[in-house]
């Protein structure tokens, strides 16, 4: 019989394997120490109703989660779409249709690894909504709120993560740090992935551990992020099951998917021709009455009328059903490959013997978006500052999903994602807050094909964790009194899955948009921007017997929303909400990092992260070039910023130079110089002057020898690109595409230094 990794572990001393899950290790010394299991217990944890898995190796923990994926967007839940790995879990394991998030995606990884309320440990928005000086919307999580990673590696885990952190604030996410905030600074022994909210997965920019990576993208294979984060996610796992088998370990992998852009294989897109020309209308029917086969919504739960915001599918056009078919079919390509990464993941835990031993958790962090409208968009970035034609729109049909695209998906198909619930991420109303979540562990005996209906919310993932693995709380944390787990365990649902939701209050906020949860009844408000909060028109439901919130009983029972109204504003002065804030833009201006007067770049530099970027579009603006050419063969980048959508760059060309400006990827102005840079040192110089608000002229001279103007009518924010500076060659996102990347200046390039005249 062949001599498994799985017979391997079976011999592995009990007693070796049981010191390595019950040791603490100290952060200060490395040495182990026994915990104090008396003081690690805190309030919310214990679950009398969890009976403890032992005789059993101490479980490795997966946690997977997808990116504004809806709650029917899995197939499991209610959607069409082919999804092996989903079903599999489906099959193995538990679901629960009645787990909640957040809105939006960082307070519900803050959520998740922290077990505390997200404004509570000051993660209230996203970074790029950051408030300075509101402790409940710092951007980043608290010191004194301990990681599951930092919990778990004090409990002999070896920790991991790739993909989405979103936990960094915006001014040290470029490769100097500090990094106290970033994965490795709470807790994770490695992580490889990005920052924002939104990424390229044609050309992400990325990070291992500290250090700006680069993929080899020189191979026949084509790259993709998602192949990219799954790859990596193996090669930590197997490293350390070669390197310390005994050791439990706990993985986390964010995924990009389905956030916009929507970016998947051509050939994944293929197989979805045709599959959605039937519209999002009937698209929600067929899954509202597959929930019911399914058993995911309760028999007497109704469907709600459409949310008002999108077109019905028969009133758009040809054209316009055409082209929100083909945003679907690039949905659900993406999605379907993700189901795929994953079966790759799972099916190498299987062949290294340990799948049974790992606890695997897949959800997703908030509701479907219907951000892109009644057309979706082709450029994200276009449609948010400029505004995209639809003619355009409609001739960029064949380019969605591909890298000279940065599309999402029609509005319209937000609501099918979420079915059967009301309105979408952002919105504090059931598609915003609930989602998918399945929990497999063939070793923990949980039970299989089963649907659990308790409410639960993912703060109290990790108290559930903590029980699942039989491990404890630490009661201090890098010298701080540990912040007290605000969650509550949902562990006993596994034994007892009939058993009533131990779940207590649970307040809800985004943007001003807020909720109040207790005992099956919810009080929920949708704010408008702009308008006094205290206007706010407060809705009811009894979301017990209402799965779907369609019945207010405001005026039926004043009385119960006052109170619940009452409630969260208690728990909103607990939990540090208040005050309220709605103006994103204002948010967004405030976070971004001040613009500095003087930049000054290096060859071979760290990547500057794009929102530190020199701001050439507010700003009058001087670019200088010092180098030295020694021979008459001069080829390379000077400086590049930008992604695949949009950017600028200077670059050498078989002697010429060249700047090229891509304001979209329509409209490009270029420059090239009418002689060739001669041999000889050289100061080379753009001077970016503003005509107008969106527009410059740009006088390049080489010393005093004047090359040439060039006109710049249309500019864009130096934000906008999902990249930063490079200077001295491009080995990420092209912005040109008339070179091979990484395309190394092959001269001596001194120094780049750009001054904004700010004042």
């Amino acid at each position: 019989m062949q001599f498994s990794r799985r017979k391997f572990l079976e011999l592995i001393a009990a007693t070796g394997a049981a010191s390595a899950a019950s040791s603490v290790v100290s952060a200060k010394s490395g040495s182990h120490e026994q915990p104090n299991l008396a003081e690690g217990r805190q309030k919310g944890f214990t679950d009398k109703g969890w009976t403890p898995r032992t005789k059993i190796r101490q479980p490795n923990i997966l946690i997977a989660v997808l990116d504004d994926v809806g709650f029917a967007d899995l197939s499991c839940f209610g959607s069409e779409y082919v999804m092996p790995f989903t079903e599999s879990m489906a099959e193995n394991g538990t679901r629960f249709n009645n787990f909640h998030v957040t809105a939006v995606c960082a307070p519900t990884r803050a959520c998740l690894f922290t077990g505390r309320n997200a404004h509570s440990v000051g993660v209230g928005n996203i970074a790029e909504w950051a408030q300075k000086g509101q402790p409940g919307y710092n951007g980043w999580i608290r010191q004194d709120a301990a990681t599951m990673a930092e919990i778990l590696s004090q409990q002999g885990y070896y920790t991991s993560a790739c993909g989405k952190w979103h936990m960094t604030p915006l001014e040290d996410q470029n490769g100097t740090g500090p990094f106290e905030h970033w994965p490795t600074g709470r807790g994770f022994d490695h992580w490889y992935g990005f920052h924002g909210s939104a990424v390229d997965h044609w050309h992400p920019e990325l990070f291992e551990n500290v250090s700006p990576s680069y993929p080899d993208k020189q191979t026949d294979k084509v790259y993709h992020l998602s192949v990219d984060l799954a790859d990596k996610s193996i090669s930590y796992i197997q490293n350390h099951l070669a390197a310390d088998p005994e050791k439990p370990f706990f993985h986390y992998i964010g995924f990009g998917a389905c956030h916009f852009p929507l970016h998947v294989p051509a050939e994944d897109i293929q197989r979805q021709k045709g599959k959605f020309d039937q519209g999002y209308d009937i698209a929600r029917t067929k899954r509202f009455a597959r929930q019911k086969i399914l058993g995911i919504v309760p028999k007497q739960a109704s469907l709600p009328e459409d949310n008002g915001n999108h077109i019905k599918w028969n009133d758009l056009s040809a054209d316009e059903r055409r082209y929100a078919a083909r945003t679907q079919e690039v949905y659900a390509a993406f999605i379907e490959h993700t189901d795929l990464q994953m079966q790759r993941i799972i099916q190498v835990l299987k062949d290294e013997g340990v799948y049974d031993d790992t606890i695997i958790i897949f959800t997703s962090d908030n509701g479907a978006t219907a951000s892109a409208g009644r057309n979706g968009m082709h450029d994200v970035r276009r449609v948010s500052y400029l505004g995209e034609p639809w003619a355009e729109r409609l001739a960029n049909i064949d380019l969605l999903g591909g890298e000279l695209s940065q599309p999402a998906n029609v509005g319209g198909w937000a609501q099918a994602s979420n079915t059967p619930l009301k309105w979408y991420k952002s919105d504090t109303y059931e598609g915003g807050i609930r989602s998918p979540l399945l929990v497999t562990w063939p070793n923990g005996n949980l039970p299989e094909g089963q649907i659990n209906s308790q409410y639960h919310h993912a703060i109290d993932l990790l108290p559930t964790l903590l029980n699942m693995a039989n491990l404890e709380m630490p009661s201090s944390h890098k010298g701080y009194s540990s912040l007290e787990l605000q969650g509550t365990s949902f562990a006993y649902t596994f034994d007892n899955p009939n058993a009533a939701t131990r779940k207590g209050p649970q307040y809800y906020e985004t943007l001003g948009d807020r909720a109040m949860w207790k005992d099956g009844w919810k009080a929920v408000t949708r704010h408008v921007k702009g308008e006094d909060f205290k206007d706010d028109v407060w809705e009811l439901y009894n979301t017990a017997e209402d799965y779907s919130e369609i019945t207010n009983l405001a005026e039926a029972e004043p009385e119960r929303l006052r109170d619940l109204i009452a409630l969260w504003y208690k728990d909103a002065e607990r939990y540090d909400v208040l005050p309220l804030e709605d103006d994103t833009l204002k948010l967004y201006k405030a976070s971004v990092p001040q613009p500095r007067s003087t930049h000054v770049f290096y060859p071979g530099m760290t990547r500057l992260d794009r929102l530190s970027a020199p701001d050439i579009y507010n700003y009058n603006s001087l670019i200088t070039v010092e180098m030295a050419v020694q021979t008459r063969d001069v080829n390379g980048v000077i400086l590049a910023s930008g992604d695949s959508s949009s950017g600028y760059e200077m670059f050498v060309q078989k002697g010429y130079l060249h700047i090229v400006y891509v304001y979209t990827r329509d409209t490009v102005y270029s420059f090239k110089s009418s002689r060739k840079i001669p041999l000889g040192e050289h100061r080379l110089t753009v001077e970016i002057n503003k005509t107008g608000t969106d527009s410059a002229v740009a006088k390049v001279a080489l010393g005093s020898q004047r090359l040439g103007v060039m006109v710049l009518p249309k500019l864009w924010p130096i934000y906008t690109p999902n990249s930063g500076i490079r200077c001295g060659e491009n080995r990420h996102a092209p912005i040109s595409r008339v070179y091979r990347s990484p395309f190394v200046f092959n001269q001596t390039l001194k120094r780049v230094t750009v001054d904004i005249q700010i004042s």
